[in-house]
Parts: C-alpha cells; structure tokens; sequence
C-alpha cells in the first residue's frame, strides 16, 4: 500500500484503524494549512503549535468517527480536521482571556485607589478585544505585503477553509503551484509577524 497516493479521507480511514504511517502522512499533508488556521484564530506561533499538537492527538483519537457525509450533507476531510483545529484554538484563546482576567482582577484587588462599583472589571475584556485587533491589523498588514498569488491562495485557504484542490480549482492554477504559493507565502506570512513581534 502506497500511503502518499491515498486521499485525505482514505488516510483518516486507516488512521482510524491505528495505521501510524497513515497518520504520519496525514500530519506531513495538512499541518502547514492547519499551523495558518490556529495561528489566523491565536496570533501567536507557540500557542499555535501548542493548539496543533493537542488537535492531532485529538484526531487520531477521534479518526473513527468521522464521515464523509452528514445528513444529506458532504463533508469534507480538510474541513473536518480545520474544524477540530478551530474548536482546540477557540478553547485555548477563552482559557488564556479568563486566565488574564483573573490576573488583572487580582491587580485590582491590590490597587489601593479602586472605588467600590468601579467598572474596572469591564477593562480587561476591553485590553484583550484590543490586543486582538492589534494582532489582526499586523496579519492584514503582512498579507497585503504579499505577492498577489501568495496572498489570494492564503486567503482562500485559511480565510475561507478550502482545501489546496478547492484553491486550485477557484484560482484556475495547477496544484503544485498552489501548494508552493501557500507554502512560501506562509513561510513570509511567519517571517513578517515575527518581525512584528505578533509570533513567538
């Protein structure tokens, strides 16, 4: 059996089964995408790596019980895994905002000055909607230096969830160019935040 011949699907089917290579060749085709869409949700690589580590454990877990179709609905194997990887990263992002909350709740707790009713229990839900639109102003601000290939196939991939198929079709491109456009472009993606001090 030939593992990097067979689908995404089929490669989730025989994970299922415990076939560690098919697993490790679903890791090698998909992790890059995935890596886009935690760091796109976290803002931050070493979460972003983090988030991922927990979702792949999470997948070879559940491999078994996905399907290719729900209710009359088609279900895409790369939506299926970008899914997961959102659910992890959605979940991590609420733990680190309660996680500040409590710090800066403890702040004010010290500060001498804070008046009884104050509203300062509203500011930190304030300072972390703030640090994320800071941080989506540095994604923006390094997608839009990318070249126009680079940033219409990142965009369609990690913006709009299609798989690198799905981006060749729409872009009307080979494939192999659409998986090297999205490969550097993330690579430029990573250098350009971590420039900014947006990824660890």
């Amino acid at each position: 059996m030939k593992l990097d011949t067979l689908s995404l699907q089929e490669l989730i089917g025989f994970a299922a089964q415990g076939n560690h290579g098919a697993f490790a060749h679903l890791y090698q085709r998909t992790h890059t995408h995935l890596f886009g869409v935690a760091v796109r949700i976290l803002g931050n690589g070493q979460s972003a790596e983090d988030v991922l580590q927990e979702a792949y454990v999470s997948i070879w877990k559940s491999a078994g019980g996905y399907r290719s179709e729900v209710g009359g609905q088609s279900i895409q194997p790369m939506t299926w895994l970008i899914a997961i990887v959102r659910n992890k990263a959605l979940d991590a992002l609420r733990t680190r905002t309660r996680r500040k909350e409590s710090e800066l709740s403890q702040d004010d707790d010290l500060t001498e000055d804070a008046e009884p009713g104050s509203t300062a229990g509203a500011n930190p839900s304030a300072m972390q909607l703030l640090e994320q639109a800071t941080q989506a102003l540095h994604i923006e601000a390094c997608m839009s230096a990318l070249e126009g290939s680079h940033r219409q196939s990142l965009a369609l991939a990690y913006y709009q969830g299609l798989s690198h198929t799905e981006v060749a079709a729409q872009m009307g491109a080979p494939l192999g160019s659409v998986k090297a456009w999205i490969r550097r472009g993330l690579e430029k993606l990573k250098t350009c935040l971590a420039g900014q001090g947006v990824v660890a």
